[in-house]
């Protein structure tokens, strides 16, 4: 069954809501401040059997100018409109007010009710209806069909069934998409139920018993009952007006724009969006203040224009607006906007970016991106997202920014990228990464690796991953690393880098034993091995290296390179040698081995006749390497020993 939603729009007192009951036969005010004073003040909600089977949900606004903000919040999830003039008064200030705000929501279809046409003759609803066209020309009701009807005699009403349900024919539904969205136009409680929302379901799906989430503040729900005009139903989705039973929820949790989603959203305090200025609006300049009104949300926001100093009325122009509280927003969504010093909608637009940087100041660079966005293609926005990453971001974490569906960022990464963005894959995800950020992050990598193969002549390893990453300053997540991961390969095929063990070096380092250096290692691997089971201590090394004329800096190389050479071990800030630490290593495995219950510290110094420090050095090195276990006091052999020893058992 197709689902849509029709809205009422036009000035107070022309007779949407008495339309609506003479179509329906539902009344739509239902609060005893609308009965008193005669007019709708809140959102009102009805439907209408199609005789093909379908039914068009309809949402009726309030048409007083007070309540414009409120008419916003009906009209959008709306997939067509019902613009209500009465022929007895024609065109009025509402009138011309919601039919610019259906513009700049993005409404594509409609019909034009004139109603009242009981109380005028023929000559008055031909100059209405002439008036009606003039105010039309140029906008999407500009050859729309113009019913002519009286909600008191009944005279047109079956006509403009007929015409809703043509036009309900001809407009496309609502793509449902993967994510559940839901903006709450109403809140209240129902005796053994508990508390009840309802809303426009903008996209996506959800069924009983799925999990929900509140937002802002992520606050996680559970769905006990769905209905749908009246009638409880398992599931409710896209272009459907929906009653929301949720568990979990207190009316006093809420406050007015919030949403309903089956999974938690970025929200967002500040969004990049193309602004269209009515022409009867006054201009902006480069700050300004004044109401965003986004479905139900609306708030004071601080309006910073990206592309100009001043826009004009009639003009379009992108924008960043501060909002001052948080907001779960998607890019294409379309708002309103109105003064804050006056009672008028100044215009409106459609959001570029949910998730911008904070632009404190415009260069030619960020306006032309911008500018991009504007054509609307997810393309462009996951272009614009990866470029303000400079380790890279994965597709899933594009989706969480996006407010989109991972699998619909995937299929379009699989269609087209902007040049200027490269792809990589792995694990089944797929990384992006901006070429000018490739770059930098290829440069700082070089720059890095030569800093330290200067400070390390002796090396022939370079960095590890991780200490890349930190000192790329890039943030320690899985995304980064497994970009730069990715790029570092990337490097070592195309000859720039090669990996030596598990570090990345410049390919063209090498290592280059001088004379004088040669004599150092030799000297400091002799007297590590002339120490034997004495370890010495790190003072003792450096004083007798001092007396060969080997300073400090050129002992740290000379470590660094016998324990890169496994000519040595370091473990708790001394070094011993490492024939010695293979062959107590063998010794301790065997004696393991033999001895199910291990060894304790004491057993193990009375094997190897070493002290107690050296031991718990060398326990400390076995642990490490995985092939000895602890296990309360005791040591026990690994797996991975028996098969060190076994290994070694070899001819």
């Amino acid at each position: 069954m197709k689902h849509v939603i029709m809205g009422t729009a036009g000035h107070v007192d022309h007779g949407k809501t008495a339309l609506v009951r003479a179509l329906t036969g539902i009344e739509c005010d239902t609060h005893p401040a609308e009965k008193q004073r005669g007019i709708t003040i809140n959102l009102g909600f009805a439907f209408l059997p199609l005789p093909g089977g379908d039914t068009v949900g309809i949402v009726d606004v309030p048409g007083h100018r007070d309540f414009v903000h409120t008419m916003v919040s009906g009209a959008c999830a709306v997939d067509f409109a019902l613009l209500v003039v009465a022929a007895d008064e024609g065109i009025m200030p509402q009138t011309r007010e919601h039919l610019q705000i259906l513009q700049v929501l993005g409404i594509k279809k409609g019909i034009v009710a004139m109603t009242k046409c009981d109380l005028v003759d023929a000559d008055v609803m031909e100059m209405a209806i002439e008036e009606v066209r003039e105010l039309t020309a140029g906008t999407f009701l500009e050859a729309c069909p113009v019913a002519q009807v009286s909600s008191v005699t009944g005279a047109g009403i079956e006509e403009l069934k007929q015409q809703i349900a043509a036009m309900e024919a001809t407009v496309a539904e609502r793509p449902a998409g993967e994510i559940f969205r839901l903006f709450i136009d109403r809140i209240f409680s129902v005796s053994g139920f508990g508390t009840v929302v309802t809303g426009s379901v903008l996209s996506g799906r959800i069924r009983t018993e799925q999990k929900a989430y509140m937002l802002p503040g992520a606050r996680e729900l559970r769905v006990r009952r769905l209905e749908h005009h009246g009638r409880q139903v398992d599931e409710v989705a896209a272009g459907q007006r929906a009653s929301m039973n949720l568990v979990g929820l207190n009316r006093e949790d809420f406050r007015r724009g919030m949403v309903i989603a089956d999974r938690e959203l970025r929200e967002s305090v500040l969004v990049d969006a193309q602004l269209t200025l009515f022409q009867h609006g006054r201009p902006l300049d480069i700050w300004s203040q004044e109401i965003f009104l986004l479905g139900t949300y609306e708030a004071q926001a601080r309006i910073h224009l990206v592309d100009r100093d001043r826009l004009a009325a009639g003009q379009t122009g992108i924008v960043q607006i501060h909002l001052p509280q948080p907001v779960a927003v998607i890019s294409g969504d379309r708002f309103v906007i109105r003064s804050s010093s006056s009672d008028i909608t100044l215009g409106g637009g459609e959001v570029l970016d949910a998730a911008p940087l904070h632009h404190r100041r415009r260069p030619p660079e960020l306006v032309e991106n911008l500018q991009r966005l504007t054509e609307g293609r997810l393309r462009e926005l996951i272009a614009a997202e990866t470029r303000k990453h400079p380790g890279g971001i994965s597709h899933r974490a594009l989706a969480a920014i996006l407010n989109v569906a991972a699998a619909e960022i995937e299929a379009e990464i699989g269609r087209a990228l902007p040049d200027d963005i490269r792809r990589y894959d792995a694990g089944g995800v797929c990384y992006l990464i901006g070429d000018a950020q490739r770059r930098r992050l290829a440069d700082t990598v070089s720059r890095t690796l030569e800093t330290f193969h200067r400070r390390n002549p002796l090396l022939d390893e370079g960095r590890r991953t991780d200490e890349l990453l930190g000192m790329l300053g890039l943030g320690q997540n899985a995304d980064n690393e497994q970009v730069l991961r990715l790029v570092l390969d990337e490097l070592c095929r195309d000859g720039a880098l090669k990996k030596v063990g598990n570090t990345y070096a410049l390919a063209s380092h090498s290592v280059t034993l001088s004379p004088a250096m040669t004599r150092q290692i030799s000297f400091v691997e002799g007297y590590l091995k002339k120490c034997g089971l004495q370890v010495p201590l790190v003072t003792e090394l450096t004083a007798e290296a001092a007396r060969q004329g080997i300073d400090e800096p050129s002992l740290r190389q000379v470590l660094r390179y016998l324990v890169g050479k496994r000519l040595a071990y370091a473990a708790e800030g001394s070094y011993v040698y490492a024939p010695l630490v293979d062959d107590i290593r063998r010794r301790l495995l065997e004696a393991l081995r033999k001895n199910s219950g291990g060894l304790t510290v004491a057993q193990f110094r009375d094997l190897i006749q070493g002290n107690r420090k050296l031991c718990l050095m060398l326990l400390a090195i076995y642990d490490g390497e995985g092939v000895t276990s602890r296990e309360g006091d005791v040591r026990v052999i690994t797996d991975k020993g028996r098969a060190v020893l076994a290994e070694a058992a070899r001819p």
